[in-house]
């Protein structure tokens, strides 16, 4: 039977004690009654009812019983639920003992080891620094390959086992942490801050920063010499397994700091919203927020996996993307959305990665792609033994030593780096890109970026021409058109003020006239050709897929060029400058060999010759320093006209001065502009990106101040289609050599000497 509740019990308590009173009351009235009746006092009593009356005392004095053992039995129960309560009291003080001193077990337990752990590191860093080594309290960094040397001495002698390293890791870590928590907490609590107490230096802020720099400067020394010792160990073979610990104990110390990170951003998310709940994902929040749609997404043209994507897990997997990811290549990554096999990753580590010349020193994942961070061999001999070049003893596939120079140490490891891909099977599956590591920032603890190794699907490409979608082929059909009419009009503003031309167009309506303007038309558009061709035949021989043109027009010059996008990644910043530089090169060598041709000709045409010819104020020589230094050379009588006065000249001229111009203005280093891709090529990409906006700047403030006409609307174009950074290289690492290096600088001075006006003259 179910039990009763104690409401219950109670209730049917009351009710069986008020029916025993009751009985026993009517049975006292009855026996009154049958008493009254037999002597006879009231004649009124109805005659005597002894079986209702000892019928109704028996059901009383059995309720009566009930009642005495219902509440007998609640008395009972009482007593053994407090009894049960007392041993649960009982058994509660004791679990709470127990916890408490295994509390306190642990506790000592840890204390124990984290006084032996700070022994050893007082063991390793005490006598590492000496007078010498420090200068003004701040650690001279020129004697940082000595300090590392001590260290790692110190480590040998020690020998400590891997679990005793990671240990002490994550000993100084906790130890650094709690000292910024202490520094946070009296940041915010402003009225701690001069609080001192006697005795005890450990309170004041200056003794805290003072330690947390020394235990983040150790941790780093012994990372540095835990790395070193990874290499002597191996290089000498003393080591049966040739364990490298310094890449587990850089993985650990990136994890902590990680997690250390998070749960940071945790509590202060709970802070300041106490409506966040810390543990919904991303993906619920994008749910409640956007809905669980599917929608098309499309990143650079492109859309992504099929026409429909579910937005939820769209944007779960972007903001998921860690910061190593270089930004130039994510978008290409959430448009192939191709994920990675671990399997192919763990074989990239052991069979390309640990036999070749590059030594990894830690490694990301993500299910679309892979880094792995280090540095290469010759490189780490250099750090270890304090020298600037140690001869290497392995050779190249070709048999050659490696050349100690860096940037052709990397070009020839990365390439030694594509042939073992290619030998173990992986390269139809995985590519390849050498870079700077993505997460440094200047001011890092680092002086200068870590060598990193990108592994992203092979399935990432740039943007095919099959995918454009039919929107934007007709607007390169509509720009080709646009373009034709623009070069048109460009030429019929050099025949307008041509008074035969004019009368016969205006007056007399005899569109033969037009013919005249076809030398304008067809030279400009074959300069653009000459562009474009280069363009292609340099990208063939550096093995650069690169998509078909469209030409921008211009209303000023007839055009301002190409847009040329690359199809596929390019090998090396060599492959790229190549490519990029061929193009505007090409086409300012040939308008001005057009240039000199036309002023040639008009100086040497007869009278009824010039009357043929188009017709432009002198201005127009003037407008550029190096066309103007071609015209005080070849036609000095021209200089010095007046800027309004009209003169003839042939169209070849106006052939050569427009293509130099659009040359000119491709050159400018701004995003994906030719002079872009060369700056990138030469400086890398950081720096490419601070000149950019610096060009773009400048172009901002000309068309601001209406210092320059064409510049608005070129500024315009480049911000609109031109203005991102370049897709990513292969080897980004290795630079251009000096060849490359002086056609860049003489490519600056072509742009410079083409669009600064000439002495005295306007600007464009």
């Amino acid at each position: 039977m179910n039990s009763i509740s104690s409401r219950e019990r109670n209730r049917q308590f009351m009710i069986g004690k008020r029916l025993s009173i009751g009985a026993m009351l009517l049975c006292q009235v009855a026996e009154c009654f049958h008493i009254g009746n037999a002597v006879g006092r009231s004649p009124f009593l109805l005659p005597p009812m002894s079986t209702s009356s000892r019928l109704v005392t028996t059901r009383a004095k059995r309720s009566t019983e009930l009642f005495m053992q219902a509440e007998e039995s609640t008395k009972k129960e009482l007593s053994e639920v407090e009894r049960l309560r007392k041993k649960a009291k009982e058994l509660m003080n004791e679990a709470i003992a127990a916890e408490n001193a295994l509390r306190s077990s642990k506790q000592q337990a840890d204390k124990l080891k984290n006084m032996q752990l700070d022994e050893i590191y007082n063991a390793l860093t005490s006598e590492i620094l000496t007078d010498t080594d420090v200068i003004e309290g701040e650690v001279d960094l020129t004697s940082e390959s000595e300090l590392n040397r001590r260290l790692m001495n110190k480590l040998l002698e020690k020998r400590l086992s891997s679990t005793t390293m990671m240990q002490l890791i994550e000993r100084l870590h906790k130890r650094s942490s709690d000292t910024e928590k202490r520094i946070r907490s009296t940041s915010v609590d402003s009225s701690r801050e001069n609080e001192f107490n006697i005795g005890d230096m450990t309170n004041s802020r200056e003794y805290m920063e003072t330690e947390l720099q020394m235990l983040k400067w150790n941790i780093d020394r012994i990372m540095d010499a835990q790395g070193f010792l990874d290499e002597k160990l191996t290089d000498v073979s003393a080591r049966g397994d040739k364990r490298e610990l310094a890449p587990i104990l850089t993985a650990q110390l990136r994890e902590l700091r990680r997690a250390e990170e998070e749960e940071y951003q945790r509590s202060l998310a709970a802070k300041f919203n106490d409506k966040v709940e810390v543990n919904v994902g991303m993906g619920g929040f994008v749910k409640e927020t956007m809905g669980d749609q599917n929608i098309t997404i499309k990143v650079d043209g492109k859309e992504i996996s099929g026409p429909k994507v579910n937005m939820t897990r769209l944007i779960d997997d972007i903001v998921q993307v860690p910061m190593w990811v270089p930004s130039s290549i994510l978008p290409f990554l959430i448009v192939c959305r191709k994920d990675l096999d671990p399997v192919d990753l763990k074989r990239l580590r052991s069979e390309v990665l640990s036999g070749s010349q590059f030594r990894v020193e830690n490694s990301d994942f993500t299910k679309m792609a892979a880094v792995y961070r280090g540095s290469f061999i010759e490189q780490r001999r250099a750090a270890l033994y304090g020298t600037a070049s140690i001869p290497s003893t392995k050779a190249t596939s070709a048999g050659e030593t490696n050349d100690t120079n860096e940037e052709s140490q990397s070009e020839v490891v990365f390439q030694d780096i594509q042939d073992r891909l290619k030998v173990s099977g992986l390269a139809d599956r995985i590519q390849l890109f050498l870079m700077e590591d993505p997460e440094w920032r200047p001011g890092d603890r680092d002086p200068e970026p870590l060598t990193s190794i990108l592994a992203v699907s092979n399935e990432v490409v740039p943007e095919q021409g099959s995918e454009r979608g039919n929107q934007n082929i007709f607007f390169a059909a509509l720009s080709i058109l646009c373009t034709i009419f623009a070069t048109f009009a460009y030429a019929v503003s050099g025949f307008a003020l041509n008074p035969g031309f004019f009368d016969a167009v205006v007056n007399k309506n005899d569109i033969s006239k037009l013919t005249s303007l076809a030398p304008i038309v067809l030279g400009v558009l074959a300069i653009s050709v000459i562009h474009d061709a280069a363009h292609q035949l340099a990208a063939s021989k550096s093995g650069v897929k690169i998509g078909l043109p469209v030409p921008l027009p211009s209303l000023q010059i007839g055009t301002f060029g190409s847009i040329t996008p690359l199809r596929s990644f390019p090998k090396s910043r060599k492959a790229l400058f190549d490519v990029a530089l061929s193009g505007p090169l090409a086409g300012a060598m040939a308008s001005i060999a057009l240039m000199i041709s036309g002023i040639s000709m008009t100086t040497q045409a007869s009278s009824e010759a010039l009357t043929t010819f188009a017709v432009v104020p002198a201005a127009i020589m003037k407008t550029s320093l190096l066309v103007g230094s071609l015209c005080s050379v070849m036609a000095p009588k021209v200089m010095a006209l007046p800027a309004s006065q009209l003169i003839p000249v042939h169209p070849l001229f106006l052939v050569g001065f427009a293509g130099l111009i659009s040359s000119a203005l491709n050159l400018l280093p701004i995003g994906r502009l030719d002079g872009g891709r060369t700056t990138t090529a030469v400086l890398g990409r950081r720096s490419s990106y601070l000149v950019s906006l610096a060009t773009l700047s400048f172009l901002a403030i000309a068309a601001l101040t209406q210092t320059s006409a064409i510049s608005i609307f070129f500024g315009l174009l480049v911000t609109l289609f031109q203005r991102n950074a370049e897709i990513p290289m292969r080897d980004e690492l290795t630079d251009v050599d000096d060849v490359r290096v002086g056609f860049y600088i003489f490519s600056i001075f072509l742009t410079l000497i083409s669009l600064a006006p000439f002495p005295g003259g306007p600007a464009l």
